[in-house]
């Protein structure tokens, strides 16, 4: 459920700062990861993701874009236990305010969307809207960002959802930068996703040969029990590949 990018929320608001140049400005981007982890839950059984974006930036502070990865048969059909959804894409749209040369503003509204899920049956609808004020920090030391997302009707129908979200990031040296995330997710109908349940990760990021390489730790203080006997909440390594465009 959309790009857990350690910074994603910093990388969206800063962009902002140094964009006021450019009228206009499009971007892509594709990667390759061991285990597509949304806020600390794998999406992909612990399996590998290839996802992808395109965004769009307009010089007023308006941005849209969307992306897409793999994900494990999400809501197979009840009688046949195929058929569910293999894709998570995402749609999305926001706006973005320079207050100073550190500090800037952010909001953005995101539909998840996971074509071929099945609702028949017991099956409940599982894309959702999700929106998602935000605030950044950025010096020649420090990256900082600060988000609250909230959805009325989050996934499977478990209804009102908050995600707060703080994440960090450090260069150690001008090729390597540290990473640190925080995040602590609640829904109103446990039973119908998750306990509430706190993630965190930390992780390093390089860019090599024309690509952007990270590897990140990432756990949560769900058990197997309260992730429906499934390992896929636990600690866990990812690494990841990426290149822009």
């Amino acid at each position: 459920m959309k790009k857990q990018l350690l910074m994603g929320c910093a990388a969206a608001i800063v962009t902002v700062s140094s964009a006021s140049a450019v009228a206009a400005e499009a971007s892509a981007n594709i990667a390759f990861t061991t285990d597509y982890r949304y806020r600390g839950v794998s999406q992909t059984d612990r399996d590998f993701a290839i996802q992808g974006g395109f965004d769009y930036a307009l010089e007023s502070g308006l941005y849209m874009g969307t992306w897409a990865s793999n994900v494990d048969n999400f809501n197979p059909s009840p009688v046949t236990g195929d058929n569910g959804a293999q894709a998570e894409i995402d749609f999305y749209a926001g706006y973005g305010l320079a207050l100073s040369d550190h500090w800037a503003l952010d909001f953005n509204v995101l539909y998840y969307y996971y074509p071929g899920a099945s609702t028949a049956g017991d099956n409940n609808e599982i894309d959702f809207w999700e929106y998602t004020p935000g605030i950044a920090y950025s010096d020649d030391n420090m990256t900082a960002a600060l988000s609250v997302s909230y959805s009325d009707d989050f996934y499977n129908e478990s209804g009102d959802a908050f995600y707060y979200n703080t994440s960090f990031e450090f260069p150690l040296e001008e090729w390597l930068t540290l990473g640190a995330h925080a995040g602590y997710q609640t829904v109103d109908e446990n039973d119908l996703y998750f306990e509430d349940y706190a993630d965190w990760s930390i992780s390093l990021a390089t860019t090599q040969f024309g690509l952007d390489w990270s590897v990140a730790y990432i756990d949560t203080d769900l058990d197997d029990t309260a992730c429906g006997g499934l390992n896929v909440c636990g600690a866990t390594a990812v690494g990841t590949i990426s290149k822009s465009f």
